[in-house]
C-alpha cells in the first residue's frame, strides 16, 4: 500500500513538473507567444506579446487574432490557420499591428494545440525579424520544427559525419532521381557526381576537413536515369556533439544555367540565325587589327546586303522573311572559307571578316562565288524566291586604320555596289562618284525633310488625245534639297523604302493631294481625278485602305477624284490579296490604274484576270520611245496590240513619256485614249498646274524634230560640237566643304573660254557654291577645268543639260585659248578629230547603256 502511494505521488509530481515546465516555456518565452481557439479568438498571451504590441492581457483577451494583423495579410493568415487546424505546422512572414498603429514585421510559426487527440486551437509564436538571429535560431529550434523546415525545403539538404551520410532530405532524392522520400544511410553522393567533377568534389570535402569553414561550388551531377544536371553545392563545417560535421545544400541550377548560357550566347550572337552579332564583330575586328599590326598581315571586310529583302518582308510577311534570312545565312555558311568569320549585324546586313589576305584577287574570287551561290532560288514554305546580294569590300590597313573607318569604307563600297545594280560587288576606293555621294547625303537628310517642309507635290497633266483637254493628272513628289536642289522621287523614295520613312511620306502624299484637289474644286477649277503612286509594299498593307478612307473623309474629297497607280509587277506577287484589294478600291469608288504596263513577265495573261478591276492601263515609256514612222523593231505593232487588247477589256489607255509630235500622231492613229508627257507639260508645282487647269486645254508646242536647246549668255566665243565630246565630271567643293569623289561620264556639247554646255543623267542644282571639275582629251591634251552650274534643263526624262561658267586658275585660260583656237580650225575639216574623246553614239542612248 505504501509503495503504491509513493508511486502515485511520484507520477503526480512528474505531471506537475511537466505542466510547470510548459507554462514557464509559454510565459517566460522572450518571443511573442499566444494561444487561440479554433475560431481564431485569442485565449492567452505571454508578456512578450503584451510588451511587443502594447496591449494589456485584459484588452487582448477574447480579441480576434485577425484584428492584430495588417488587413492585406489576413487572407494569407487564414490559409495558414486552416492548414494548422488540419494538423500541419506552418510558418511564414507577416505583418502585425501594434496598439499605436505601428506595423511590425514578424516571422510567424503556428502548430496545432491538441488535447485528448483533438485539435482545440493553435499555439503561435511571432518572432520580431529585426532582432532575429538566424544562426542561433537554427541551432536552438526544436528537432520537430527543424525537420519541418528542412524536409519541405525546395533544395536538397545533407549532413555528413565521418565521411558518411547521416541525413538527406526528400528534395535530395528528387534531385538525383531516387523515388524514395528520403535517401538511405548508404547513399553515396560521390557516386552521382559527374566523372569530370569528382576530383573537385573530393577537394571540397578535404578542404573542409583541413580547416576551411565553408565552400560554394557549381558542379555537374548525373541522375539515376543518366541525364546530366547542373547543381550548386554550398557546404559548411560545424562542430556537432564533438564531431566534425559537414552540413550542405544542393540546388538544381540546370534551368538557370541554361538561361545564363543563353544570355551569354545572345550577348555575342544573333537570336534568329545563331551567327555572331555586331558586338562580336567589333571585338573580333579590334583583335584582328592588333594581330595584323603585330604580324604585318592584311584582312578584308565584306558587307553583304540582301537586295529587295524589305519587299519580300512586306509582301509575304515577317515569318517568311525570317526564314529567308535563316536560309541566306545557312548558304553563306556553306561557302565560308577557313578562318573566315560570318556575322549578322542588322536586319538583312551580314559581314564576313577574312583574315590573312594575300591579295585582293583572292577576295574578289570569293565574292563572285558568294554571288553565284545566292543567285540560286530559295525554297521557303510554298514560295520559290529569287534574291540577290550586293557586297562592299574594304581592306585593312589600306582602307582604314581603325574599326570605325574600315567598316565605314566597306559600307561606302556597298552603296556603290547597290547603285550598280543587283548581284554585284565593289571594292572601296578613296573617291566615290558624285552620284554615290549624293545618295549618301540624301539618306542622311531624308529624315528631316518632312519636318522642315522640304517635300513638295508636282502635277503632270493627262491629256485627251483627240481634244487636248486635261482629263486628269499624276501627282509626283519632289524634294527641295538645300544642296542638291529639286530631287526626283526615283532618287530618294528607294531610300525611304529602305529606312521605313516611306510610311510617313506616303501618308503625307495622300493627304496633300486630296487637300489640294478639293481646294481646286472649291475654287471653281475643273474637277479631275488625280492619281498617286503606290508601291507593291504599300499597296498590300492592311492599314492602307483605312488610311485612305480616313483621309477622304477628313478632306471631304469625292473618292472618284482619287486614282491609285500600281506597278504591273505588283500583280505578280500575291494574286489573291491583290484581287481582294482591287475589289475594296472599287467598293470605295476609287479608280485604279496599272502603271508601266509591258514591263512584267505575264502581262497579257494577267490582264484577263484583273478585268473589271483595273480602269486604266498606262503603256510604259520604253514602248513610246520606240514609236517611229520608220519602225524596224515592231514597236508600233506591239503598242497598237496593247491598246486594242486593253480597250477590248473596257480599259482606258494612257501613253506616258510622250516627247515628240511624231509619237503624238502615231498614238492618235492607234486610238490611244490619253497622253502624258513632256510634249504637253513637265510635272509642275501646284500653282503652275492650277494655271494649266484654268485653261482646260494644252496645245502641243514642242517641235516635231528634236529640240535643240541653246544658251547665248556667254560673252566669249564658243565652239558648237556637232559630235559630242566625252568627258568626266566630279564634285570638288560643296557649300565650302572640300570633297574627294570619283568621276561620272558626261557629254560636252559646246565649249568656249567662258564655260561649256554638257549633258548628264545626274541631277545637279544651280548653286554658285558647288564647284565641278571636268576632264576631257582635246587634240592630245588632257584638259582640266573647274566651274559652277549657272543653268539647268531637263531635256529628256532623266537627262539633264547644264550650262557651266568657268573658274580659272593661273595660266589655265591662256592654255585653253590656244587649244580651242586649234580645235576650231581642225573641226572645219573633221567633226571628230583624232586624239580627242569624241563619241559618235546617240547622246541619249549613251546614258541609257
Amino acid at each position: 500500500m505504501d509503495n503504491n502511494l509513493k508511486e502515485d505521488r511520484s507520477n503526480h509530481d512528474e505531471v506537475v513538473d511537466t505542466d510547470l515546465f510548459f507554462r514557464s516555456l509559454f510565459t517566460y518565452n522572450p518571443d511573442i507567444v499566444f494561444f487561440a481557439d479554433k475560431e481564431g479568438v485569442i485565449a492567452s498571451v505571454n508578456e512578450g506579446f503584451t510588451d511587443a504590441l502594447g496591449y494589456s492581457k485584459e484588452e487582448i483577451a477574447l480579441y480576434p487574432l485577425e484584428e492584430i494583423l495588417l488587413k492585406s495579410e489576413v487572407p494569407k493568415f487564414r490559409a495558414l490557420f486552416n492548414s494548422t487546424l488540419s494538423g500541419r505546422i506552418e510558418h511564414d512572414n507577416t505583418v502585425i499591428v501594434q496598439k499605436n498603429g505601428a506595423p511590425l514585421q514578424v516571422e510567424i510559426h503556428i502548430i496545432p494545440a491538441i488535447s485528448e487527440g483533438k485539435t482545440i486551437g493553435i499555439f503561435g509564436i511571432f518572432k520580431d525579424r529585426t532582432e532575429l538571429n538566424t544562426a542561433k535560431y537554427e541551432l536552438t529550434e526544436s528537432e520537430l520544427k527543424f525537420r519541418s523546415l528542412v524536409e519541405e525545403s525546395s533544395f536538397g539538404v545533407f549532413i555528413i559525419q565521418n565521411k558518411k551520410l547521416v541525413y538527406g532530405n526528400p528534395r535530395l532524392s528528387e534531385i538525383v532521381g531516387i523515388h524514395s522520400s528520403n535517401v538511405s544511410s548508404d547513399f553515396d553522393i560521390y557516386h552521382y557526381i559527374h566523372r569530370a567533377d569528382q576530383a573537385i568534389f573530393l577537394s571540397i570535402i578535404n578542404n573542409l576537413m583541413d580547416g576551411e569553414e565553408s565552400i560554394e561550388q557549381s558542379i555537374r551531377m548525373i541522375k539515376v536515369d543518366g541525364s546530366r544536371i547542373d547543381v550548386e553545392f554550398r557546404v559548411k563545417k560545424v562542430l556537432y556533439h564533438n564531431y566534425s560535421t559537414i552540413i550542405g545544400t544542393i540546388i538544381d541550377i540546370t534551368e538557370r544555367k541554361k538561361a545564363e548560357e543563353l544570355n551569354n550566347f545572345l550577348v555575342y550572337h544573333d537570336a534568329l540565325t545563331k551567327l555572331p552579332n555586331r558586338r562580336f564583330l567589333n571585338e573580333k575586328i579590334e583583335q584582328e587589327i592588333v594581330i595584323s599590326n603585330t604580324l604585318e598581315k592584311r584582312f578584308a571586310l565584306m558587307i553583304l546586303n540582301l537586295d529587295r529583302f524589305k519587299y519580300v518582308n512586306d509582301t509575304l510577311g515577317h515569318l517568311t522573311g525570317d526564314k529567308l534570312l535563316k536560309a541566306f545565312s545557312d548558304r553563306l555558311k556553306e561557302k565560308l572559307e577557313d578562318e573566315a568569320v560570318l556575322t549578322r549585324v542588322d536586319g538583312d546586313e551580314f559581314v564576313i571578316l577574312l583574315p590573312n589576305i594575300v591579295n585582293s584577287e583572292q577576295v574578289i574570287a570569293y565574292a563572285k562565288k558568294l554571288i553565284e551561290s545566292i543567285d540560286q532560288p530559295f525554297h521557303i514554305d510554298n514560295y520559290e524566291l529569287f534574291v540577290s546580294t550586293s557586297i562592299g569590300i574594304s581592306f585593312y590597313p589600306n582602307d582604314g586604320k581603325d574599326y570605325e573607318t574600315i567598316v565605314k569604307h566597306a559600307n561606302s563600297a556597298l552603296y556603290k555596289a547597290k547603285s550598280k545594280g543587283n548581284n554585284t560587288y565593289q571594292i572601296y576606293t578613296s573617291s566615290l562618284d558624285a552620284e554615290t555621294y549624293k545618295t549618301f547625303t540624301l539618306e542622311s537628310d531624308l529624315r528631316k525633310a518632312l519636318k522642315l517642309k522640304q517635300l513638295e507635290m508636282y502635277y503632270q497633266p493627262k491629256i485627251c488625245t483627240n481634244s487636248n483637254q486635261i482629263i486628269g493628272a499624276e501627282a509626283l513628289i519632289r524634294w527641295n534639297h538645300p544642296e542638291w536642289g529639286l530631287v526626283n522621287p526615283n532618287e530618294f523614295l528607294p531610300l525611304a523604302e529602305e529606312t521605313g520613312l516611306i510610311v510617313d511620306i506616303g501618308k503625307w502624299i495622300k493627304e496633300t493631294v486630296c487637300i489640294q484637289n478639293k481646294a481646286w474644286q472649291d475654287n471653281g477649277l475643273p474637277a479631275i481625278p488625280i492619281s498617286i503612286n503606290l508601291s507593291a509594299q504599300r499597296f498590300m498593307e492592311k492599314e492602307m485602305l483605312v488610311n485612305i478612307s480616313n483621309i477622304l473623309q477628313r478632306t471631304k474629297l469625292d473618292p472618284k477624284y482619287l486614282e491609285v497607280e500600281i506597278l504591273e509587277s505588283s500583280l505578280l506577287d500575291n494574286e489573291t490579296m491583290i484581287l481582294s484589294m482591287l475589289d475594296d478600291f472599287k467598293k470605295m469608288g476609287i479608280r485604279v490604274s496599272l502603271d508601266d504596263f509591258g514591263t512584267g513577265y505575264s502581262s497579257l495573261s494577267y490582264l484577263q484576270k484583273f478585268k473589271g478591276r483595273i480602269d486604266t492601263l498606262k503603256i510604259d515609256r520604253t514602248f513610246i520611245n520606240g514609236l517611229s514612222r520608220k519602225d524596224s523593231e515592231s514597236t508600233n505593232f506591239i503598242t497598237k496590240t496593247i491598246i486594242d487588247l486593253a480597250q477590248h477589256l473596257n480599259m482606258n489607255v494612257i501613253a506616258e513619256g510622250v516627247e515628240t509630235n511624231e509619237q503624238v500622231e502615231l498614238l492618235k492613229e492607234m486610238n490611244c485614249n490619253a497622253i502624258q508627257g513632256y510634249i504637253f507639260s513637265k510635272p509642275v508645282p501646284a500653282e503652275a498646274f492650277a494655271a494649266l487647269l484654268q485653261k482646260s486645254k494644252i496645245k502641243v508646242e514642242a517641235p516635231s524634230k528634236e529640240e535643240k536647246v541653246t544658251d547665248n549668255r556667254r560673252n566669249y566665243f564658243r565652239i558648237d560640237l556637232d559630235i559630242p565630246l566625252k568627258g568626266s565630271m566630279t564634285l570638288t567643293r560643296i557649300l565650302g566643304r572640300n570633297v574627294e569623289l570619283g568621276k561620272a561620264e558626261v557629254l560636252i556639247e559646246d565649249i568656249g573660254l567662258g564655260g561649256l554646255r554638257f549633258l548628264s543623267d545626274i541631277r545637279l542644282t544651280v548653286h554658285q557654291d558647288i564647284i565641278l571639275e571636268f576632264e576631257a582629251e582635246i587634240l592630245g591634251n588632257i584638259v582640266n577645268l573647274q566651274g559652277t552650274v549657272v543653268w539647268m534643263k531637263e531635256i529628256r526624262y532623266g537627262i539633264y543639260q547644264y550650262g557651266i561658267e568657268f573658274i580659272f586658275g593661273d595660266n589655265v585660260q591662256s592654255d585653253l585659248t590656244q587649244i580651242l583656237n586649234r580645235l576650231a580650225i581642225v573641226l572645219r575639216k573633221n567633226p571628230s578629230p583624232p586624239d580627242s574623246s569624241f563619241v559618235t553614239v546617240n547622246k541619249y542612248s549613251f546614258f541609257r547603256k
